[in-house]
């Protein structure tokens, strides 16, 4: 465990500083990424100017949702993808033979080896605007959903990475499929919004199937309480889909493995 904490600061830290070099571009990226968030704060206020509420879903309701989402894009695209991106390229160019001969687990090492830093707004504006929204609704931040918030949050992220890496794991036998991310982004944007608005096929969906529910939605109703939108086991369920899926992901990468060839194959 040690060993792995150290890895994981070690490439930080080599992230920081080849950031570190290109310093007016992370201040721009970071005002791009403030900019973003006003543009879907815009939306928000645009939806309410022409209604109450979104089937019970208010203006501070949303609040809390925007900012989940921000947060979950933000660690995505601050660890997530990159990464696999990495590992898209490194199983086409035959490069992954360099990981493989690695003394670390294969998987744990092409999931750290880089972070853009500057995501880090993302994630600190989004978790502002849920706040923000929270004290709204409530007056304050309760402890307890908090907590439960982090759990969610957590299962969330383990869920995306999950998914992210079956699909890098489809680069062992097809030799392009970044179109498949612009998929990915496409269903992402529906958790912009709380399920409820959907038809009931489409919420079973996003709950069972792609399990975009347990990304934005449901955290954002644990951490104002909404007893209607979720239900008292669902932290325990998202958690219980979080650890199947990143089972059936690291079973995938290992099958995976046993079909590359490498540089010389």
């Amino acid at each position: 465990m040690i060993r792995a904490i150290k890895l994981i600061l070690l490439f930080a830290r080599v992230s920081v500083q080849n950031i570190a070099a290109y310093r007016f571009e992370m201040i721009m990226r970071s005002i791009m990424s403030v900019l973003h968030l006003g543009a879907e704060l815009v939306g928000v206020w645009t939806i309410f100017k022409n209604t109450q509420s979104l089937q019970g879903w208010g203006v501070p309701h949303m609040l809390v949702l925007v900012g989940v989402y921000r947060i979950i894009a933000g660690g995505i695209r601050m660890s997530i993808v990159p990464n696999m991106r990495r590992v898209f390229d490194d199983i086409r160019d035959g490069t992954l033979d360099f990981v493989l001969l690695k003394p670390v687990n294969s998987q744990f090492l092409v999931s750290i080896r880089e972070f853009i830093v500057w995501r880090i707004a993302d994630v600190i504006l989004g978790a502002a605007v849920a706040v923000v929204g929270c004290v709204m609704l409530l007056g304050r931040v309760p402890p307890g959903p908090a907590a439960v918030f982090v759990v969610m949050l957590a299962a969330g992220f383990a869920i995306v990475y999950a998914v992210w890496l079956i699909l890098a794991t489809l680069c062992f036998w097809f030799v392009r499929i970044q179109n498949i991310e612009m998929i990915f982004w496409n269903v992402f944007e529906a958790g912009r919004f709380p399920i409820v608005i959907y038809r009931p096929w489409v919420q079973w969906v996003l709950t069972f199937i792609v399990p975009l529910a347990f990304i934005t939605t449901f955290p954002a109703g644990v951490l104002f309480g909404d007893s209607t939108m979720v239900p008292r086991a669902t932290p325990l369920l998202a958690v219980l889909v979080a650890v199947v899926l990143l089972v059936i992901s690291n079973r995938f990468w290992r099958f995976g493995l046993r079909h590359y060839s490498g540089a010389s194959g």
